[in-house]
């Protein structure tokens, strides 16, 4: 056989082979299918590939509020002045992203909850905010999140607008020691910028620049009956003009939630109460004073003198079925200015009813008191004139 042949031959036997092999099928490459993650509850998935968890929430809420009675500015109504609305209409989108992982130093997680709003008020303004954005990993907490001085919130539609507890959201780094059996101590630096209110030099001012963030800390149980906490905070007051003294401010707050199931599943009966010097947005961020102002302190012949401030207040909440319930909530702020013509108290009494007709949907109508004693006499010595006003909110809510 020549060396053609043997070319030929080699050849032709490579066809066949490669022929046969085309026959053959391929072994697909395996799939990462997406598996259910029930470690945290409903709603978790797995990262392909990971033994991360992670989850995808939103919440649609429009809320439609009235001005029904009564005199100034609240929420965003008033119904008296003539350049101003009865009524705020709201839209609010809420996205949740939240990521979980159990490691050997515990767990490591990451959330982010971003709104987006358009409302009536300030002209049909609209905003996006970062309301939340936060890493922990273990008892390590760094980025936005709740405030560690806060804790109780009475049921109502728009809890934050009472002037009687703290609900703010603050960057910050914490770190939270758990003993077990449900007690734990948290301590935190946080943003000074979010508690600061003005201060009073005839006018209002702003703060300085101030040199150290606020000290946070708490004592904390949740276990079956309930929860409490014991709160303080440390929060420097700086003038913005030369040659007047620096201040330190400080809060405390306790309050405690009691879980009632003897009454209905579901049941809750909450109290707080706190006092400030010179840091009156941890016992009331959203005090109703004079001309909608509050002041951590005033400066008399060069000195800064510090407010003082205290709060209380009370909710209960109650299942009439399983899909209906009420929220009943009251509170009380005193604060005195330093300068009894700025001084003044707040009452706040709320209540509402909410109906869920399928998981996930609510809707609600509430009603809301909100009185103003204004004390001391204005600057032609009359005494000044209280203020009230009766709000009722209409609200459909989506969670998903």
């Amino acid at each position: 056989m020549n060396m053609k042949g043997v070319v030929l031959g080699v050849a032709g036997a490579l066809a066949v082979t490669g022929v046969q092999a085309a026959d053959l099928a391929v072994a697909p490459e395996p799939v990462d299918y997406v598996r259910v993650c029930d470690a945290f509850g409903t709603g978790f998935l797995y990262v392909p590939g990971t033994e991360t968890c992670f989850q995808i929430r939103g919440r649609i809420r429009a809320d439609y509020r009235f001005a029904i009675t009564g005199q100034g500015n609240f929420g965003g109504v008033n119904y008296q002045k003539r350049n101003q609305n009865a009524y705020n209409f709201r839209a609010r989108a809420y996205f949740y992203s939240d990521s979980r992982t159990n490691t050997e130093y515990g767990l490591l997680r990451t959330f982010a909850q971003l709104e987006i709003q358009t409302q009536t008020a300030n002209g049909g303004d609209s905003r996006v905010n970062l309301d939340q954005a936060f890493i922990q990993f273990g008892g390590l907490t760094f980025g936005k999140a709740y405030s560690f001085f806060d804790f109780y919130q009475t049921p109502g539609f728009f809890a934050p607008f009472e002037p009687a507890h703290s609900d703010q959201n603050t960057l910050m780094a914490a770190y939270t020691f758990a003993f077990g059996n449900g007690f734990s101590a948290s301590v935190s630096i946080e943003d000074n910028t979010y508690r600061q209110n003005q201060i009073l030099r005839g006018g209002y001012v702003n703060y300085g620049g101030v040199r150290w963030p606020d000290l946070v800390g708490n004592l904390r149980v949740d276990q079956g009956w309930g929860s409490a906490q014991l709160m303080g905070a440390l929060h420097e007051v700086r003038s913005p003009f030369n040659g007047v003294s620096n201040e330190l401010g400080w809060a405390i707050a306790a309050g405690v939630v009691v879980n009632l199931p003897m009454l209905a599943e579901g049941d809750n009966f909450g109290l707080q109460a706190g006092y400030s010097s010179g840091a009156i947005s941890y016992v009331a961020p959203n005090a109703w004073g004079p001309a909608a102002r509050v002041a951590d302190a005033r400066i008399i012949r060069g000195d800064l003198k510090l407010a003082s401030s205290w709060s209380i207040a009370a909710g209960f909440q109650h299942f009439w079925a399983p899909n209906v319930s009420s929220g009943f909530g009251v509170s009380y702020l005193d604060v005195d200015q330093a300068a009894k013509r700025f001084d003044y108290s707040n009452w706040d009494i709320q209540g509402n009813i909410v109906f869920t007709p399928v998981a996930g949907l609510e809707t609600g109508f509430e009603l809301q008191y909100k009185q103003t004693d204004l004390k001391g006499r204005n600057n032609a010595g009359n005494a000044r004139q209280d203020k009230d006003m009766l709000v009722g909110t209409f609200r459909v809510q989506r969670s998903f």
